[in-house]
């Protein structure tokens, strides 16, 4: 018989000398995979951007434009965002990413949905956007979830792009448009208040205050001093969101028809003038809440009539 001699101590000791090795070990590789993949990551967040957002030039009549965009900072870790144009998928945009499509004009599917793999249903259900000949639309995605297009007034939308970063990592299965470019004429904006023109839901010529017709005489007056060869004039009604779209729409038509009259009546063509609404649709104020009296006052900014004046230049 042969007999085996223990020594405990040692033997704990080598055993423990050997699996702690083990565990440095197997620590560290898991460490090192942590490192490759957090690298990893990053530099697919990279590759996923292109160029830094720059103010986009204007398509010609036969095409429409769009800006889809996310807010956030690029490099940002979150679920992509998929963008799908009438039921097709586009992108998946990151935080901080954004991307530049042109398509016919006329009504589109438009929606953009986060984290929406692997069941893709945003891109079944779409609401309808109108996109106008000649324009260029700011849409933002809406991270509570919601389908509807949170269209976003250039001045506001080009703010929040400043940093944004193109999204390149995907190809598109939409039907878009190369974008043409086309050299624009000069065209100015001025903004008169809803609330100095109107009372509050009104839009009637009757209803113009006192003060509304001082402030129109201030934007001939701008008007005048900018000496401006005029081509064309679009007058575009803005309400707040307090209503219904189509009680909205009409309002913000009536008030555009109203100040259409005004020009009118100050000796412009008519022909030269178009009226026009985007009702609650270009919002310049965010997260107003509390009773019907403070969303009033909230959204005192949204209510407004918008003189565009294309020109050619100086007279």
């Amino acid at each position: 018989m042969i007999r085996v001699l223990c020594h405990p101590e040692r033997d704990l000791s080598m055993f423990l000398k050997i699996n702690v090795s083990k565990l440095t070990s197997v620590f560290l590789a898991t460490l090192m995979l942590s490192l490759i993949a957090v690298s990893a990551h990053a530099a697919v967040l990279q590759s996923a951007f292109g160029d830094d957002y720059q103010a986009v030039p204007a398509v010609g009549v036969t095409q429409s434009q769009v800006v889809y965009y996310r807010l956030g900072t690029p490099g940002q870790k979150a679920e992509p965002s998929f963008v799908y144009i009438d039921k097709e998928f586009h992108t998946g945009l990151l935080p901080g990413g954004y991307t530049v499509f042109c398509l016919a004009p006329g009504r589109h599917g438009l929606s953009a949905v986060v984290d929406d793999a692997p069941r893709y249903g945003g891109k079944r259900v779409q609401p309808g956007v109108r996109l106008v000949p000649g324009k260029t639309q700011f849409i933002r995605v809406n991270e509570a979830g919601s389908l509807e297009p949170q269209l976003v007034a250039r001045e506001t939308a080009e703010q929040e792009l400043a940093g944004a970063r193109r999204q390149v990592h995907v190809l598109s299965r939409a039907a878009v448009q190369s974008c043409e470019y086309v050299a624009q004429p000069e065209v100015q904006s001025y903004t008169l208040s809803g609330d100095v023109l109107f009372g509050f839901g009104k839009s009637a010529y009757g209803d113009i205050r006192e003060e509304g017709r001082k402030a129109f005489s201030e934007l001939l007056h701008k008007l005048g001093n900018d000496n401006l060869q005029v081509n064309q004039i679009e007058v575009v009604g803005h309400t707040d969101p307090i209503g219904s779209i189509p009680y909205n729409d009409a309002l913000g038509l009536r008030r555009a028809q109203t100040v259409r009259q005004l020009l009118i009546d100050s000796g412009v063509t008519p022909q030269h003038i178009n009226a026009r609404s985007e009702g609650s649709r270009q919002l310049v104020t965010h997260g107003c809440s509390g009773d019907r009296a403070a969303q009033i006052a909230c959204h005192a900014p949204d209510r407004r009539v918008v003189v565009e004046v294309t020109a050619s230049g100086e007279k």
